[in-house]
């Protein structure tokens, strides 16, 4: 082969080697990308976890409603979050009074959790400015305190509830037992009229009876 020929091949192969070269670099470029924008996605999520759980552990009691919810939200289980609460809430059928109070705060407590989940799965969330980064960290927050507040509502209801039930339950208790203690009093005072009244009667009769005839002896009549 003539030297002109292998210059001419030589020419040719390169720029579809640079063209390799091109797209391979293009694509490390997306993949690191791509690796950075999932990073930054782990250390939000991070973020909004770790202060949640803060929130949480604040809370003290680990076998209460509230507890058990808000522990859900901030690992992100939001479905399982609304239907802990809404089984709480059919577990209180047999007093009436709770579902008439607490309805308007459980439908707000769901509500509050479908907004912590729109600002945290906000999409492109890494991708905006811190600032507003901050402003949506905030917001679910907000979210997350008021959510806080409200389960305790509703769990403060729940114990007036059952306090009211067991008042109420007292009251019934206590006319019972006043109303066979008037049944029990009235039938001894029944008792006591027909058998010590009479009898009463007639030595008070027989007494002023003896008490006349002296009173006539000693005046002669």
């Amino acid at each position: 082969m003539s030297l002109s020929a292998k210059f001419s091949m030589v020419n040719l192969s390169t720029p579809v080697q640079a063209a390799d070269k091109d797209v391979m670099g293009s694509k490390a470029v997306d993949v690191a990308l791509k690796q950075v924008e999932q990073q930054q996605e782990r250390e939000l999520t991070t973020k909004f976890s770790a202060r949640m759980k803060a929130s949480v552990r604040d809370i003290g009691q680990v076998d209460t409603m509230r507890h058990t919810i808000l522990s859900h939200v901030a690992t992100e289980n939001y479905e399982r979050a609304i239907e802990e609460l809404r089984r709480y809430c059919d577990a209180k059928a047999a007093y009436p009074q709770f579902s008439v109070r607490s309805e308007r705060y459980s439908k707000y407590a769901v509500d509050l959790i479908n907004a912590v989940k729109a600002k945290r799965s906000f999409p492109g969330l890494h991708h905006l400015a811190m600032s507003k980064q901050q402003e949506l960290f905030d917001r679910a927050m907000e979210h997350f305190d008021d959510l806080k507040a409200t389960l305790r509502k509703i769990e403060q209801i729940d114990r007036e509830v059952k306090l009211e039930d067991v008042r109420s339950t007292v009251l019934v208790v206590k006319a019972m037992i006043y109303s066979a203690f008037a049944v029990l009093v009235v039938g001894f005072l029944m008792e006591i009229s027909r058998g010590v009244l009479p009898a009463a009667f007639v030595v008070v009769d027989s007494s002023f009876g003896e008490l006349t005839n002296w009173l006539f002896d000693k005046l002669g009549l």
